[in-house]
């Protein structure tokens, strides 16, 4: 008779296997994917590691832009010649001038005026008086002829009069100047403006002037505003 245990250990597995052959089969395929899932996620990390990503963009230009700085200038009919002298004066005795400021910068401005002294100590003993006003043309240097005042009394010592007082007190820095025509009241020098000033110096009546000298240069200045 056919020997029905050998045939039931055809079926069977290898020795010490107790599970089903198909069960083996499934255990052996889903371990094969596991492996090929590990190695696709592998290769997709080394990938993701060494690529390079870049983000959009977009530019726009603003072109053609330019910047220029505007002008202060000034100039005078007497830029190198005293518009003042007075030789072997006594008390009472004066000396008058007059100048002719002009504006040609770009910018609004406002005058300035101080002066700077020397000599042995006449200053202090010189009147000087300092008068706004306007010429009817265009005067030689030192010239006051069609010189006309400026009708306003600035500092109630006269029509025009914008300084008065001995030379010496005049302002001698652009920090301390007289502002034209007063610091409470500045005028705005625009382009083309012109204004003329007429200065005086009169000895005063004092005997400790006798024998003394003295200089003085006028600056007349004109700060952008």
């Amino acid at each position: 008779m056919p020997d029905q245990n050998a045939s039931a250990r055809a079926h069977e597995g290898p020795p010490g296997d107790g599970s089903p052959p198909s069960d083996r089969g499934r255990v052996f395929a889903t371990a094969i994917k596991l492996a090929a899932t590990a190695a696709v996620l592998a290769g997709a990390s080394l990938l993701a590691g060494a690529a390079t990503w870049s983000n959009l963009n977009a530019t726009v230009t603003n072109p053609s832009n330019s910047f220029s700085v505007g002008t202060v200038n000034l100039s005078s009919n007497s830029p190198s010649s005293a518009v003042l002298s007075l030789a072997g004066a006594e008390p009472g005795d004066f000396s008058t001038g007059c100048i002719r400021i002009s504006y040609t910068g770009t910018l609004p401005a406002e005058l300035k005026l101080y002066g700077t002294g020397a000599g042995s100590g006449l200053n202090q003993y010189l009147m000087l008086v300092v008068t706004r006003g306007s010429f009817s043309g265009t005067p030689s240097s030192g010239s006051c002829t069609g010189f006309t005042a400026d009708t306003t009394n600035y500092i109630a010592q006269g029509a025009g009069v914008i300084y008065s007082g001995v030379l010496a007190a005049l302002p001698s820095t652009a920090a301390s100047a007289l502002i034209d025509p007063t610091s409470a009241n500045p005028a705005t020098w625009d382009p083309q403006s012109t204004h003329g000033y007429r200065l005086q110096v009169t000895v005063l009546n004092d005997a400790r002037a006798q024998g003394l000298n003295g200089r003085a240069t006028f600056t007349f200045e004109a700060d952008s505003i």
